[in-house]
């Protein structure tokens, strides 16, 4: 082979090379560009799917709230507070009037309602539409607070015994109180206000946990 001829197969051989060295690199950088976007793709979905599981990790907790709320339902309690007054007749023997008469009372009742959240007496449902609480209407949980009683003798003469007077109205007012506050427990105001308080707990309770994003609508069902 001549020369000439030796030295144009050289410079083909040359060009080859280099043109595939030329597109070895292209090809190599096109699968970097490639690894490159499935990463960033890879990531953004687990972005996504993390994002997406927190809005039903609270989920992972309905088990946990019912011990909480059973923990903490006295604190939960709706407190509701009223001005009552009444008049009643007394025999004399009793309250240490001249006669039979008639007394006037004023007092401030304060009234306690709640659920029973023991963790046997409840439900918390996961649905379509949220979280429901299915479990029994709210009742009185504790006997009710009179205080700042007053009285005044409309007739049958003056108290002899006024101290004593005093504790015997506060007895019944109470006794009045506790038959009174049985009936609001069914009151629409008062079973709004306990819902509303029963609510807020489990709401902030489950958006306190850890990965959770959102909390969706609780609702109360009565059985």
């Amino acid at each position: 082979m001549s020369r000439a001829r030796l030295t144009l197969l050289t410079l083909l051989l040359a060009m080859l090379a280099a043109i595939a060295a030329t597109a070895w690199w292209v090809a190599q950088g096109r699968m970097r560009a490639a690894r490159a976007q499935v990463a960033q793709l890879q990531q953004e979905v687990s972005q996504k799917t993390e994002q997406l599981l927190g809005y039903t990790r609270y989920t992972d907790y309905l088990t946990v709230s019912k011990q909480s709320l059973s923990e903490q339902m006295k604190l939960m309690a709706a407190t509701v507070v009223r001005e009552e007054g009444t008049t009643q007749i007394v025999e004399k023997s009793v309250l240490g009037l001249a006669s039979t008469g008639v007394v006037a009372i004023w007092y401030s009742a304060e009234y306690s309602f709640g659920y029973d959240l023991r963790p046997q007496s409840y439900e918390l449902r996961n649905t379509p539409g949220g979280i429901e609480i299915h479990l029994a209407k709210p009742t009185l949980v504790a006997t009710p607070a009179i205080t700042q009683l007053r009285h005044r003798v409309l007739s049958g003469g003056l108290l002899t015994d006024n101290k004593g007077a005093v504790i015997r109205l506060t007895q019944e007012a109470s006794q009045r109180a506790a038959k009174q506050g049985a009936a609001m427990a069914s009151d629409p105001a008062v079973m709004a206000l306990c819902e509303k308080s029963l609510i807020a707990f489990l709401s902030d309770f489950l958006a306190r946990q850890p990965g959770v994003k959102a909390v969706p609508r609780i609702t109360v069902v009565y059985r």
